[in-house]
């Protein structure tokens, strides 16, 4: 009895103890059998729609996924991360390293075609690389299957993490960078160890080489549904008619535009400056991937006066096929746009403002300087045949580091 004394006398005031109260252990019990069996299930997203053995079971059992990775992502959908997915899996296909496609659905933009047969597929591997914007990593930390090894490939535009984001990258074990830039920023909310697994681009056989004929062509693109604020289009526009401004010099500027967004003033003001100049001509829509290619072969000089890029996907087609890019000095693009490869654009440190972008948190980012854009142009323009030594050695970074075999490679070195 001095036992049971002593536990009565250290329950709270007004509680009672599970044996006087029957019914109340009983219905927790019942909850926790309920919770218990929840847990045991296996309904995590990732895993196959029909999975007969859940995964706790499966390991009792000493048995573990086929060697292999899935990529995790936006496979169906035509936006940057969704091509980016894409190109990880051709990498993994130059590695010899098995692959499954595990497609993340994005209502309203899951028109591009390319990898849909190989969806249909229902093994699972090992390892899960689940490729993402960083706001998304709630969504597909949920999704992680508790019998994968799970790795987080995001991307982001500011030099830091919003520290609220922290708990959702510890869902996964390691986390890779596509740049330094993100590799730099995952420093931020540390708590997995971080590898730098570059994107993968396409590259053709050989660097091509276009001879300028015509008016010299410049070429940039934004997504408004991503930020019209972060691409800054209007900067370019700017920069053009800076660089060449007595409306006779013979330069053209397509800026290739998608997504309505929310910036309706921005919008308003691009639509206003391209109304101005004959010159400068805008191509609004959603556009095939052959015909995205089209565009880029047609122009001479590619331009992303950004104020941010996690990676800046569109710099690295253009320079994979031997286009000049002049691109801001910050963020992704630092990895393969320099002085010997390309044109980097000076710029300030700038405050980003939370009616700019999300997450910012105090955060930073870069205001391109326009003058010193435009001083690019015209040179380009005054001398084209100066770029091809860049355009040559920017083939080159891209083949040692982001080419298929590359990504390829490193990525099996990295699962061993």
């Amino acid at each position: 009895m001095p036992v049971v004394r002593r536990m009565r006398e250290r329950l709270p005031l007004g509680r009672r103890s599970p044996r006087e109260d029957p019914g109340r252990t009983m219905k927790i019990g019942r909850k926790t059998i309920k919770s218990g069996v929840r847990s045991l299930q296996c309904a995590r997203e990732n895993c196959p729609p029909v999975r007969a053995v859940p995964c706790w079971l499966r390991r009792l059992a000493g048995k573990r996924p086929k060697p292999g990775v899935d990529i995790v992502g936006f496979l169906r959908s035509e936006i940057g991360l969704g091509e980016a997915a894409r190109l990880m899996v051709a990498a993994l296909d130059a590695g010899g390293i098995p692959a499954g496609l595990i497609n993340v659905p994005l209502p309203g933009r899951m028109a591009e075609p390319a990898l849909a047969n190989r969806l249909a597929a229902t093994s699972r591997h090992r390892t899960a690389l689940a490729i993402f914007g960083a706001a998304e990593i709630a969504m597909f930390a949920r999704r992680a299957c508790r019998d994968q090894t799970n790795i987080a490939y995001p991307y982001w535009e500011l030099p830091s993490f919003p520290a609220a984001w922290r708990h959702g990258f510890e869902h996964f074990d390691v986390h890779w960078a596509p740049t330094t830039f993100i590799r730099d920023a995952l420093e931020s909310i540390r708590s997995r160890p971080i590898h730098l697994v570059p994107q993968p681009v396409d590259l053709p056989a050989e660097p091509r080489q276009q001879p300028f004929t015509g008016p010299l062509k410049f070429h940039t693109f934004f997504d408004a549904d991503s930020s019209i604020a972060r691409k800054n289009p209007l900067g370019t526009i700017e920069a053009f008619r800076l660089a060449f401004p007595s409306g006779r010099e013979d330069a053209r500027l397509l800026v290739k535009a998608r997504g309505g967004g929310s910036d309706a003033a921005r919008l308003s003001s691009l639509l206003a400056l391209t109304r101005q100049d004959p010159r400068i001509e805008i191509v609004d829509g959603t556009l095939t991937r052959a015909e995205m290619s089209a565009l880029m072969e047609d122009c001479n000089v590619f331009v992303s006066l950004h104020r941010s890029e996690g990676f800046g996907l569109g710099c690295a087609e253009a320079l994979a096929r031997g286009k000049a890019v002049i691109a801001t000095d910050f963020g992704g693009t630092r990895d393969f746009i320099n002085e010997q490869t390309g044109y980097p654009v000076q710029f300030a440190e700038t405050a980003v403002s939370p009616q700019d972008y999300f997450g910012t948190e105090g955060s930073y980012w870069a205001e391109p300087s326009l003058a010193h854009a435009a001083s690019i142009m015209r040179a380009i323009y005054d001398d084209p045949g100066q770029t091809t030594a860049k355009t040559q050695a920017g083939f080159a970074h891209l083949k040692r580091h982001n080419s298929f075999g590359a990504v390829g490679r490193l990525i099996k070195e990295r699962l061993g």
